[in-house]
């Protein structure tokens, strides 16, 4: 709160007003046994005046000229009694410094040529005899007397004024430092008060801004389709965000052509499928975004180069950030306002973060998406290999077993047996390798969707353990095969002579093969007797 002089100045004089009442009082009080009736009824009226001024309201200005003058006229009352040789020159010199201090203007310097020409005119008239003090017993008083109380006084006086002036030219002084400090802090503290509130709403609008791609984060990361990714990104950023055109593009292997797969706008919806060179240019926004993996941000008030789009002729702001996963930028966030001056460095920060979680997504739902394929290609290489496998094996074994009161019997192809019942496949990767029949006793055809799903679990377990103990016999043939190779190879190798060689391979062959004969023949290759022939009983080798 700034220094107010003038409530000062009315605190003041009311303080000593009421000071001089408290003191007038007991003043009164001592003076009144030895008091003149004259000086009863003076006292007495100005310390009524007195207290009628301090318990009224009245204006400051009639508060100071009354306190003065009765001041005055207590002082002159006890020149005109005593002279020069009681205290009447106090009154005059309280006189002159309530008038300094009381008044700005130079009131002190009236008061103090009004008391000398009291102190003279007083002097004088008690020196020519048409005065005489009132006071009984007052000594003989001469000229030079009352010279030497005026001159007294009058060196006191100016000494006073000057005390004064000086207190009160710093006061001043001071009070204006204390004021202009004061406005500075004012000033100071508004301006913290403009920091305070416009940094407030920056973090406002950036909190919001979070909240907001947090909200979109969490749409786009629960989507695993690209195209509907893609589309989401773009719609959730134009319509949280309030830019007016969001597009999206994904650059080539070459990174030369960006193609616009997703747009907010519905210019952008019609330019989806296009493709924009990356010109090797340093001017060109999307060059740079792709080149240097950094935020382009552009404005038509701040650049001198802003390039306006004509497909987008209202755009006045626009931002570019790259949508790159490990350091490689697969694409562009493009992003269009129609406010001057829409992008900082904070809303690229935190859109930065949704362009890269956007890039991210993108990737691994292309990735999620890769894998599908590759299961599903492996799902139909391993159904085509399962039936394929299984039909091999089905025309060299008994097809089918049954179960009748007598046992169970193997089933040829040639028998016909026809069960009335629930049928339930043998599902191997998809295909069907076989069936069970299942028929009730008592001829009860109905089964209960219970005794159906549990048949059905029971199927597929036969049907896995079908295809283990495929696989054990597969890979005990095999290790029997490497187990013979690896005997053959061995006895082959116990000599190095050419014919003990020869001779025990062809042992090896017809005893492993149970052949009639094997014959090995060593030289150059003979086409008319040198072609392989092969039965069931015979080998031969050239």
């Amino acid at each position: 709160m700034a220094f107010d002089y003038k409530s000062w100045r009315n605190g003041f004089i009311l303080i000593i007003l009421r000071l001089a009442c408290v003191l007038g009082l007991g003043l009164l009080a001592f003076s009144l046994p030895n008091a003149t009736s004259n000086d009863l009824v003076l006292f007495i009226s100005l310390y009524s005046v007195l207290f009628l001024v301090t318990i009224f309201p009245a204006p400051y200005t009639a508060r100071a000229i009354i306190l003065l003058l009765m001041i005055y006229a207590i002082g002159t009352n006890a020149i005109l009694a005593w002279g020069p040789w009681l205290d009447g020159n106090v009154f005059f010199v309280a006189l002159i410094i309530l008038s300094g201090l009381l008044f700005d203007q130079r009131i002190d310097i009236l008061a103090v040529f009004i008391s000398i020409f009291t102190f003279a005119t007083i002097g004088i008239m008690q020196q020519l005899g048409k005065y005489h003090f009132s006071a009984p017993g007052v000594p003989t008083t001469t000229p030079l007397d009352w010279i030497a109380y005026t001159v007294n006084f009058s060196v006191l006086s100016v000494i006073l004024v000057i005390a004064i002036a000086r207190f009160k030219n710093e006061f001043a002084r001071i009070v204006g430092q204390t004021q202009s400090m004061f406005q500075t802090l004012i000033a100071e503290r508004s301006q913290l008060e403009n920091k305070v509130r416009e940094r407030t709403e920056e973090l406002e609008a950036q909190t919001n801004q979070l909240r907001t791609s947090t909200t979109v984060a969490r749409t786009i990361a629960e989507i695993q389709d690209v195209s509907m990714l893609l589309g989401a990104v773009t719609d959730q950023i134009s319509e949280k965000f309030e830019y007016y055109h969001v597009g999206l593009y994904i650059l080539d292997e070459q990174k030369k052509i960006a193609f616009l797969q997703a747009a907010s706008s519905t210019i952008g919806k019609q330019l989806i499928g296009q493709g924009f060179r990356v010109e090797s240019d340093r001017r060109n926004a999307l060059n740079k975004v792709v080149e240097l993996n950094r935020a382009e941000i552009t404005s038509d008030i701040e650049d001198p180069n802003f390039i306006r789009d004509p497909n987008f002729p209202i755009t006045r702001s626009r931002m570019m950030l790259p949508l790159a996963v490990r350091g490689n930028v697969i694409g562009v966030l493009d992003l269009h306002s129609d406010q001057p001056k829409a992008f900082g460095t904070q809303d690229a920060e935190i859109l930065q973060t949704l362009a890269d979680l956007a890039a991210i997504s993108f990737d691994n739902a292309r990735l999620l998406n890769e894998t599908k394929n590759l299961v599903n290609q492996l799902e139909v290489n391993t159904s085509f290999q399962t039936r394929k496998t299984w039909l091999k094996l089905t025309t060299r074994q008994k097809p089918a077993y049954q179960y009748t009161p007598a046992g169970v019997r193997p089933l040829f192809s040639k028998d016909k047996v026809n069960i009335e019942g629930m049928l339930v496949p043998l599902v191997l990767y998809g295909e069907t390798i076989g069936t069970i029949k299942l028929k009730r006793k008592g001829g009860i055809s109905e089964w209960s969707d219970r005794e159906r799903l549990l048949v059905e679990k029971i199927a597929d377990q036969v049907a896995l353990a079908l295809e283990n103990s495929r696989l054990v016999e597969e890979a005990q043939k095999s290790a029997l095969r490497d187990q013979m190779i690896a005997n053959i190879s061995t006895r082959v190798r116990e000599t190095l002579d050419v014919e003990s060689v020869i001779r025990t391979a062809a042992t090896e062959l017809r005893r492993v093969f149970d052949l009639k004969e094997a014959e090995i023949n060593i030289g150059p290759h003979q086409p008319e007797s040198g072609a392989v022939r092969k039965n069931a009983n015979f080998l031969r080798l050239k």
